[in-house]
């Protein structure tokens, strides 16, 4: 299976990306291929760790439950990246559950095959270790921005940031469309729902975006470049 896909295929910031050709090869050799549907839960908070997934194509919402209350999505993974990573590594319950955001094709590799490969590779290593960290730090910076920023600009950042790293080919030139509600939209950003709901009626009128059920088109990067935070 491998061995149909190529380095260029794969967004820069993604897991796969980071992976030395010989090593994305052998993980993605390891894998068994598996679909799931819109809402499907790939992974579910509390259940044991001895697989992760490796995301083919689609878009996959992790969120966290509390024990009352409404879960909160934590982030948004697309192709190239991995779920379920964290624990796989630590040998403890899952923190968060995953669910596919419209049609999800992805690799299941289990904890064997997945430790395997990162002890012959120090490579492989370094790369796991750069993906969480990236994983960190935009969720800081996040978080940081929430006490810093509007809304209007928190919103246009988790846009951007979507746009660039999951977003997936629009309908015309220059557009991308990216499948999330709203109402995850502003849980990335810590906005409240009413909140992101008129954000994005001013952006709608401004021709810089365009909705549709739990789908985002943006219309116009550069101008949803100058609103994002710096």
């Amino acid at each position: 299976m491998g061995s149909s896909f190529n380095r260029e295929t794969w967004p820069d910031a993604s897991f796969v990306a980071r992976l030395a050709e010989v090593d994305r090869e052998a993980l993605l050799a390891a894998g068994v291929p598996c679909r799931f549907e819109d809402e499907q839960a790939l992974l579910v908070q509390g259940d044991s760790g001895d697989f992760l997934y490796v995301l083919v194509n689609g878009l996959v919402k992790v969120a966290v439950a509390p024990v009352s209350g409404a879960p909160t999505t934590l982030a948004i993974r697309s192709r190239g990246d991995i779920v379920g990573e964290y624990a796989l590594l630590d040998d403890q319950p899952r923190t968060a559950t995953a669910r596919a955001a419209g049609p999800v094709t992805a690799l299941r590799v289990n904890r064997l095959d997945f430790l395997g490969l990162m002890s012959r590779s120090p490579a492989a290593q370094a790369a796991v270790t750069g993906y969480l960290l990236a994983q960190m730090r935009m969720a800081t910076e996040r978080r940081a921005a929430e006490r810093i920023w509007e809304a209007k600009e928190r919103l246009a950042q988790v846009l951007y940031d979507l746009a660039l790293q999951y977003a997936q080919p629009g309908a015309g030139s220059g557009m991308t469309r990216i499948p999330i509600s709203q109402s995850d939209l502003g849980d990335l950003a810590g906005v409240a729902v009413s909140t992101t709901e008129r954000v994005l009626k001013d952006l709608r009128r401004q021709g810089i975006l365009s909705t549709r059920y739990r789908e985002i088109t943006i219309r116009d990067m550069d101008r949803l470049d100058k609103m994002r935070f710096p």
